[in-house]
């Protein structure tokens, strides 16, 4: 064995996720480097054959030649978008303007790929960082979007062969999650957008809970991670679900991106209903019925008096359906559920998405605790 055996597709994914600059030993004992490499991580020369790699083999590091460490060589991260700021040997060269960037398609491999004009500009930095993703981690030319009849190259889209690939996905068993789900052609699961758009919320669902369809252990040790839903033990893990029959509870369409079953620690039973936000806007659509108005009515109603007209208005109108499901699960006259929370996942600096929320709790009363804005910061980090 030596530094040949060390698997560059490994290292890739690695250093996407590392910072700008690190020494070897952050990279050879990262989870994704042991993991990859089972018959040589216990070699007394692993660490070695890392760094021997890196300088012989890796395009995608540079030697910053600092003083020696105890964990080894200081590598500048060439894959991390802020890698021309450290590099203190290398003639500073200014940091390309969004604009210069996105007109910039490159070859076919390595361009960030079209861009779009009509994006704001949070969507705009989303489709740049996917863009980037595809391009420099995945090295895979750009495919055309966003629905499947669509001619137009963008960055953010794969190709249909590399989608086939599932290179949306973080994992090969995410991707086989997906086409789990894909097969039973139920839900609202549009296929196109999850195997080939990497700006959709969709695959970003899949990619943050589909391990935990299969792994209740591990779905367990993740909400317990965060106190307000109070988790002993998860029961059950499901990617776009809604309960059925349809006409009792909603009498519609609407879903959950994912949904947790489990006990929480005083032995009640509970629901976690998710909705996943990344670029996408709520629905535009009112929707509007006397199945809502039942749930709104009952006992345990987290709404304040009157706020119906507010509730359906069409700002809020895809969250409060949600949050109806929620609620018409938990009151269900065969419910299990003694409790039931709706979590909405979405990113930190998605300000149309902070304002939805901050005017939907004036809809709440002020004790509610069915509904959890979880930003995708605070996910990841607990993941």
């Amino acid at each position: 064995m030596s530094e040949r055996d060390v698997r560059g597709e490994i290292v890739r994914k690695t250093l996407a996720v590392l910072g700008p600059e690190f020494r070897t030993k952050d990279l050879s004992t990262h989870a994704f480097m042991l993991e990859g490499h089972p018959e040589l991580r216990s070699q007394s020369h692993y660490h070695a054959w890392v760094g021997k790699f890196l300088s012989q083999y890796c395009d995608d590091v540079r030697n910053m030649n600092r003083p020696t460490h105890p964990k080894g060589a200081m590598w500048q991260n060439l894959l991390h978008p802020d890698a021309a700021e450290v590099d203190a040997s290398a003639p500073t060269k200014p940091r390309a303007t969004l604009e210069a960037v996105s007109a910039r398609t490159g070859d076919a491999v390595t361009g960030f790929g079209p861009q779009s004009s009509g994006d704001n500009a949070f969507t705009a930095r989303m489709r740049l960082h996917q863009s980037w993703y595809r391009s420099h981690v995945l090295r895979v030319p750009c495919g055309t979007g966003p629905q499947a009849q669509s001619a137009s190259h963008y960055g953010n889209m794969l190709q249909r062969e590399d989608g086939a690939r599932g290179l949306n996905f973080l994992d090969p068993e995410i991707h086989q999650v997906a086409l789990a789900r894909l097969r039973e052609g139920s839900g609202t699961v549009e296929p196109f957008r999850l195997l080939h758009n990497m700006l959709s919320s969709q695959p970003m669902c899949f990619n943050l809970f589909g391990l935990l369809e299969g792994d209740r252990e591990l779905a367990t040790r993740l909400f317990r991670a965060f106190p307000e839903f109070q988790v002993d033990e998860v029961l059950d893990v499901k990617l776009e679900f809604a309960p059925e029959p349809a006409y009792e509870y909603l009498a519609d369409r609407s879903a959950f991106d994912a949904f947790v079953d489990y006990r929480r620690k005083d032995g009640s039973r509970a629901l976690l209903g998710i909705e996943t936000k990344l670029t996408e806007p709520f629905s535009q659509r009112q929707y509007t019925s006397p199945n809502y108005d039942r749930w709104m009515q009952g006992a345990g109603s987290p709404w304040v008096k009157d706020a119906g007209v507010h509730a359906s208005d069409i700002k809020h109108n895809q969250l409060w359906r949600d949050h109806l499901l929620v609620i018409a699960m938990r009151d269900h006259a065969d419910s299990v559920y003694q409790h039931g929370t709706l979590m909405l996942v979405r990113h930190l600096l998605d300000q149309e998405c902070q304002r939805t929320i901050a005017g939907y709790r004036q809809l709440l009363v002020p004790s509610d605790q069915t509904f959890v804005d979880m930003p995708l910061d605070r996910l990841v980090g607990a993941w």
